[in-house]
């Protein structure tokens, strides 16, 4: 079923998209769906056009699924959910039906809380510059953030307004530096809560979102026989 959570953490990956794809910095993987060696080659092709600016985008998910470091790099960590500041009570409501008979909802009784943090990682000081700037346009350091509750991604973009309900507050609440010396990457980490979360949506039951997937094109695309070799593509499921 869809929640509140679900609903945060495909936000901040939307938004941070949405304002990278503006700066045409990154591409829109949907649009290089379902997996086959053509749809690779045209992925592998937008990257190169891109170059050593491409920017990597990648929503919660484990560190199995990001890959190798390679940078610059955007990377939403999940820390903790627990309950709000603002208690709801249960209550009931009813929408009016054709029949004139009334169909009542069940309301949560209180607000989430979510905790976050952003990590930039890069090599150069001039990408870390461009990925503050991203991260602080996306996600202002106080203030609201669209909640993601389109199919995918591709019509979240296309919806310029805001959602009726469900606008997502967010605050910085911490900083930290995470550099890895060794292999001389500057990784600044910053660290969100999104207060008093409650999306006011009657989602169907047993509704789901279809995953948030990135796909890592791989220069070596086709076997010896010229099919897809299943061990040169690589799915990468995001978020969800």
């Amino acid at each position: 079923m869809v929640t509140t959570q679900e609903v945060i953490e495909r936000s901040l990956y939307a938004s941070l998209m949405q304002v990278t794809l503006q700066l045409g910095k990154t591409i829109n993987p949907e649009l290089y769906l379902p997996v086959t060696v053509e749809n690779q080659k045209r992925y592998q092709a937008a990257m190169d056009a891109i170059g050593d600016e491409f920017i990597y985008i990648f929503g919660v998910g484990n560190n199995q699924v990001r890959g190798p470091k390679i940078v610059p790099r955007i990377t939403i960590d999940l820390n903790a959910y627990y309950p709000g500041n603002i208690g709801i009570e249960e209550f009931m409501v009813g929408d009016e039906m054709e029949n004139n008979e009334y169909r009542q909802y069940l309301y949560p009784f209180e607000t989430k809380n979510v905790q976050f943090d952003i990590h930039l990682v890069a090599n150069k000081m001039e990408d870390l510059r461009l990925l503050h700037s991203i991260m602080y346009t996306a996600l202002p350091v106080r203030g609201y953030i669209k909640p993601f509750l389109e199919a995918n991604l591709q019509e979240y973009l296309a919806n310029k307004g805001l959602a009726k309900t469900g606008n997502l507050y967010i605050e910085i609440s911490n900083y930290y530096d995470h550099n890895d010396q060794e292999h001389g990457l500057l990784e600044k980490v910053y660290s969100y809560t999104v207060i008093d979360s409650y999306v006011d949506e009657k989602f169907p039951e047993g509704a789901t979102f279809a995953p948030i997937t990135d796909i890592r094109a791989l220069i070596q695309l086709q076997g010896p026989d010229g099919t897809l070799a299943n061990d040169d593509v690589s799915l990468h499921i995001t978020g969800s």
